[in-house]
């Protein structure tokens, strides 16, 4: 949204102007964007009642300001803003009433279930502990603000402690299976923040002894009480006694009603559960038919899981260390770059790369997560699970270097923080639909222009294609139907080509942790390609795909019916 005087505008404009800058006044808070903004450790994540009340407060009022506006008089680059301003304020104005079921630690709509977990407390720690550890200490100034940032560490342990606690209290207990490694994940994560927050080692000499004594002593005084107290309430026979072994936001009271929610949330489509399962077996069945195609074309005369499982006695296509599996990826880095100046018109001035997951999530996390450039690291990184990766053969890292780096993840996001001349609001819009359903949008384009020569890397494209649709199905099966986990792993194991650990931590991602957010990879992915192909025939012989993805990348972040009539309107 371009800056201009506010004594030239309409009145209608001014106001639209104020909602936009309201609403970044809250997300210009939350630990991702904090994080982007260098601004991460002089205000953590706030997940106490206080500040979850004022949140749905701030968003309710947001959404009434938009509502009472007549957008059809503003600018279409206010119009877009305000989408974005009401996709974040339609997850806030919500968090009160869903704060013991599920909970936004993020503070951008990725809801979750329980805060011992990799996608929700851990994800935020992580963050935190990656810019605690550039922390560096030169005179007794920086020592005292330092005891400021401990004391605020201290408090966002507490306070997911304190939810824990609550919910325990009225009667909502992590799933047994979820709960088997929430102990070692916090323990981790323990070990982790303590390194960070003793900077004795990154400490000049012209900081005064006392002043590191101090440090220390507040360390065990507030940070270790803290984590100590979540240890023994996860770890407390009463705890584990009822942990049920019921899994879904469907098995609590109320939580089919939050998670028919939740689908419209993270997908901004109009779908039921039942739609988008029913879309998943669909799309499952057209995927493996495209397998035993592929298999056929090729002379394999087994099944699909027989040759992955052939793949894995091949050394061409296997990995033991961290610096072997990051060959691998880099290896598509290289491929896709004399092909992505031809497909888009615009290309992120920011450089990119790979590197190992934390250890201490690892154990949780399937594959790992991108992590667009900060103040302190000038490049996007993807964080490889190397633990896992180890072990399976890696037919599918094109397809998933090209999701998370270029042109997926790393593409979208470092283009949409560069954007000069925008509202920052834009620059931080994050609609689940669009983030995921661009990345897989983009993994399927990379096929389109030949990156997957090989009949191993086509053929894992479709096992991440598989993967991905298991989700419709298992995702709405646990949390809408009542799907038990074990049914949940057992169709898994039959479609999607997932290893047991791999099969497990995604089962409980989906279940336990950020139910929903799963569903917006294909359900985005399909609804982009089937908007190009659409306008592709609707144009004809003047359709120019790099015209369309600049005009897809220029709205990035916002919801799919907005981005579509963008689009529409740019390309026509």
């Amino acid at each position: 949204m371009e800056q201009r005087r506010t004594d030239t505008l309409d009145p209608v404009e001014i106001e639209a102007r104020s909602v936009v800058d309201a609403a970044w006044s809250i997300i210009s808070a939350t630990p991702v964007v904090a994080r982007h903004l260098g601004r991460v450790l002089e205000q953590m994540p706030d997940i106490g009642l206080e500040a979850v009340a004022r949140r749905t407060r701030d968003g309710k009022e947001i959404l009434a300001r938009i509502d009472a506006l007549d957008t059809s008089v503003l600018p279409t680059d206010v119009v877009a803003t305000l989408a974005a301003a009401r996709t974040l304020a339609s997850g806030w104005a919500r968090e009160e009433e869903w704060y013991w079921l599920a909970f936004d630690p993020l503070g951008e709509g990725f809801f979750s279930m329980f805060a011992p977990s990799a996608y929700s407390g851990a994800f935020v720690l992580n963050i935190v502990h990656e810019a605690l550890a550039a922390v560096e200490l030169t005179d007794e100034t920086d020592a005292a603000a330092h005891l400021a940032v401990i004391d605020e560490y201290a408090r966002l342990v507490r306070q997911l402690g304190d939810r824990t606690r609550g919910q325990a209290e009225r009667g909502i207990f992590m799933p047994a299976r979820q709960l088997e490694g929430a102990v070692p994940l916090v323990t981790g994560l323990r070990q982790v923040g303590l390194d960070a927050l003793h900077v004795a080692s990154r400490a000049a000499d012209t900081v005064p002894t006392d002043a590191l004594r101090r440090i220390d002593a507040r360390i065990t005084a507030e940070v270790e009480p803290a984590y100590d107290a979540l240890l023994e309430l996860l770890d407390s026979a009463d705890y584990i006694a009822n942990a049920p072994d019921a899994v879904g936001l469907g098995s609590y009271p109320g939580g089919a009603e939050i998670y028919e929610r939740l689908v419209a949330l993270h997908t901004t489509l109009d779908l039921t559960p039942q739609e988008v399962h029913d879309r998943g077996h669909a799309r499952m069945a057209r995927i493996e038919g495209e397998m035993r195609a592929l298999l056929a074309d090729a002379g394999f005369e087994g099944t699909p899981a027989e040759y992955l499982a052939s793949l894995a006695d091949d050394p061409a296509w296997r990995a033991s260390t961290d610096d072997e599996i990051a060959a691998h990826f880099r290896r598509y880095i290289d491929r896709f770059a004399p092909v992505a100046a031809s497909s888009f018109g615009v290309l992120p001035r920011a450089p990119y790369d790979v590197a190992p997951l934390p250890a201490e999530i690892s154990g949780a996390m399937t594959f790992g997560y991108y992590s667009p450039p900060q103040p302190d690291r000038d490049l996007g990184l993807y964080f490889f699970n190397g633990v896992n990766l180890s072990q399976t053969a890696l037919p599918m890292i094109a397809a998933l270097n090209y999701h998370e780096l270029v042109p997926g993840h790393h593409l979208h996001l470092s283009l949409q923080h560069e954007t000069e001349h925008a509202h920052p609001l834009r620059q931080f819009a994050a609609a689940t639909a669009y983030t995921e359903g661009w990345a897989e949008y983009a993994a399927r384009f990379a096929g389109e222009v030949g990156m997957y020569r090989e009949p191993q890397e086509r053929f894992g494209r479709l096992v991440m294609e598989a993967f991905l649709t298991s989700r419709l199905v298992v995702d709405t099966g646990m949390n809408a139907f009542g799907w038990t986990l074990e049914r949940a792993r057992d169709y898994m194991r039959e479609h999607a080509f997932m290893g047991p650990t791999e099969i497990d931590t995604e089962t409980l991602r989906y279940s336990c942790d950020i139910p929903g957010q799963a569903l917006a990879y294909k359900l985005g992915d399909d609804f982009l390609h089937e908007l190009r192909e659409g306008l592709r025939a609707d144009i004809g012989e003047r359709f120019d795909v790099a015209d369309f993805h600049d005009a897809v990348l220029r709205a990035a972040g916002l919801p799919l019916p907005v981005v579509a009539d963008l689009v529409r309107r740019e390309l026509a």
